[in-house]
């Protein structure tokens, strides 16, 4: 048995108008071909749903049942469709983004907050995540997005640049490099540097600025985390190298920090998805407009500087 849509609309306008014509031109068809709609319906069901005559029409006793079967079923189908127009238009579903831990707490809850105020049909799921933890989750498909600094060695994903910044130089508010008009990387050759751990794109880009500037990098301690990093140097065990962002997890009162330059080594923030899986409306969504809003930022940092 194969009914259409047409046919049950066909159907219901006859019903509920009680005249062929009326109905015809409610569906901008011809009579004719709303007959022929009727009469496939009936012949679907094998059985007469409207009783006709030269003037006049009449649903039958089982046409009356079908009919409220009929109507329930046009109007789930309306109620799909304009579901999937609210997904389409981004007005409805779900996204998870996962991000390391300093982006978690410090870009992204006012992105958040400002997301979830113009779209509040969306639900979004942010997992904090250890920063080798968020590229696993995109790739299972656990997570829509992924943020963060990445290697660009993953064929799978697509990644798009949000922002770049420079690693910075952490230290006590007391420490010399705070009367320091520059902080060249040659400066850290006397100091305890405290550096996240090797195996980490920061360690890497570390390593890079160290090198670049004619020296070793032989760190005197490690931490996993950022936060276990600042609050070392916050004892005064160190200065610490540190992705630009992970400053506003900082007691200003107690630690100060400057850009490593000569030469300026930037780390590169992205959004990255699976390449081989259509972003969903929801996810296209949040990315449009993490693009948009981190855009805003960097043209008012850059205004902040002329």
């Amino acid at each position: 048995m194969n009914l259409t849509v047409r046919q049950l609309q066909a159907f219901v306008l006859v019903s509920r108008l009680g005249s062929f014509t009326k109905a015809a031109h409610a569906m901008h068809v011809t009579q004719s071909a709303l007959s022929l709609l009727v009469r496939e319906l009936e012949t679907g069901l094998g059985t007469r749903l409207v009783d006709r005559t030269t003037r006049s029409v009449s649903v039958t006793a089982v046409g009356r049942e079908f009919l409220a079967s009929a109507e329930r079923i046009l109007d789930d189908i309306g109620h799909a469709i304009a579901n999937v127009d609210q997904w389409v238009a981004h007005q409805r579903g779900r996204v998870v983004v996962a991000a390391p831990l300093v982006l978690s707490g410090t870009l992204l809850p006012p992105l958040v907050a400002d997301f979830r105020a113009g779209h509040p049909g969306i639900e979004l799921v942010l997992k904090d995540s250890l920063p080798d933890e968020v590229l696993p989750q995109v790739r299972s498909g656990a997570a829509d997005l992924g943020i963060g600094t990445f290697r660009r060695t993953e064929a799978e994903l697509q990644h798009t640049q949000l922002f770049e910044e420079s690693l910075v130089a952490i230290f006590p508010v007391d420490h010399p490099f705070a009367r320091a008009r520059r902080l060249p990387w040659r400066r850290l050759e006397q100091e305890r540097v405290l550096t996240l751990p090797r195996g980490s794109v920061f360690r890497e880009l570390a390593e890079r600025g160290c090198n670049a500037a004619g020296m070793a990098l032989e760190p005197a301690g490690e931490a996993t985390y950022v936060g276990t990093l600042i609050g070392l140097v916050s004892a005064g065990q160190g200065v610490g190298i540190v992705p630009g962002y992970a400053t506003a997890l900082a007691d200003r009162r107690v630690i100060a920090w400057k850009p490593l330059q000569d030469p300026v080594v930037r780390r590169e923030v992205s959004i990255v998805h699976r390449a081989t899986v259509a972003v969903s409306p929801a996810a296209q969504a949040f990315m449009d407009f993490v693009l948009e809003h981190t855009g805003i930022r960097r043209l008012r940092r850059a205004s902040a500087k002329d």
